[in-house]
């Protein structure tokens, strides 16, 4: 078994004692069905005055980010940076694992965790950060024709990657920022708006330069039917109190940072 053949890396964001429990919980749980992998933790701006280990963690790296509110962009940043492994499970502090999925069983260079319908939200913006990208026309043509024609059935051509979360080989990261210098966008995503835009860029990108992808859109499905919209941490909490664990393989709760 190649233990570096895929890891871990976690997008920190800590503002209060509560959002402390997240990263500590999200690592926790990788290491009940992950003992031995590498996990990594992108520290995005957090409160210093809050963030605290809980345990002593083996096996974890930690980086302080020099590209503050720039959230889902920097683990793709630093993964193709370091290489810290051969494939990345990129994921928000706020997802934790309730079953162990077989990362090693994937035939996909890159595939979103969960997807979502392509749709034209704040497409203005979407456009603008796009244009910064090489090849932008590709992308920006596909933002506003979202779909095509197929047996006379409308077909969308692309789904969004929800949360910007997925997994990805480090060889295809790579080739994708040769073709589209990716990383030009961390001088223009700057907030959550911007992120959520990232959202539909990166899926864009996937979906484009892997058509089979189309067979399945996603590892975990479409997250407007997965779990609950706006599922919070104390609901998380009070169901675990009430239950041995989660049905849910990967359960992701909302907290409006």
């Amino acid at each position: 078994m190649n233990i570096n053949n895929y890891g871990f890396i976690i997008t920190r964001h800590v503002n209060s004692e509560k959002t402390n429990k997240y990263w500590n919980r999200c690592i926790r749980c990788i290491r009940k069905f992950y003992p031995l992998k590498k996990i990594v933790v992108i520290d995005d701006n957090s409160n210093k005055d809050f963030v605290k280990s809980e345990f002593v963690y083996k096996n974890v790296e930690f980086i302080q980010s020099e590209y503050p509110g720039r959230g889902e962009l920097l683990p793709y940043y630093y993964f193709h940076k370091h290489k810290f492994f051969d494939n990345a499970v990129i994921i928000h502090d706020s997802v934790f694992f309730h079953q162990r999925i077989n990362f090693d069983a994937i035939k996909y260079k890159a595939i979103p965790l969960w997807h979502f319908n392509s749709d034209k939200e704040n497409v203005e913006n979407t456009l603008r950060l796009a244009s910064v990208l090489n090849n932008s026309y590709d992308v920006k043509k596909q933002l506003v024709d979202r779909e095509i024609k197929v047996l006379g059935f409308k077909k969308d051509m692309w789904f969004g990657c929800f949360g910007v979360q997925s997994y990805i080989n480090h060889a295809f990261l790579s080739k994708m920022q040769n073709k589209y210098a990716l990383f030009n966008l961390l001088g223009v995503v700057t907030n959550r708006s911007d992120r959520c835009c990232l959202e539909r860029i990166l899926g864009i990108i996937f979906f484009s330069n892997q058509r089979n992808l189309y067979k399945r859109q996603s590892l975990l499905g479409n997250i407007m039917t997965y779990s609950v919209w706006g599922y919070s941490f104390e609901q998380y909490c009070k169901f675990l109190e009430n239950n041995k664990g989660s049905p849910l393989p990967l359960v992701k709760v909302w907290t409006g940072r």
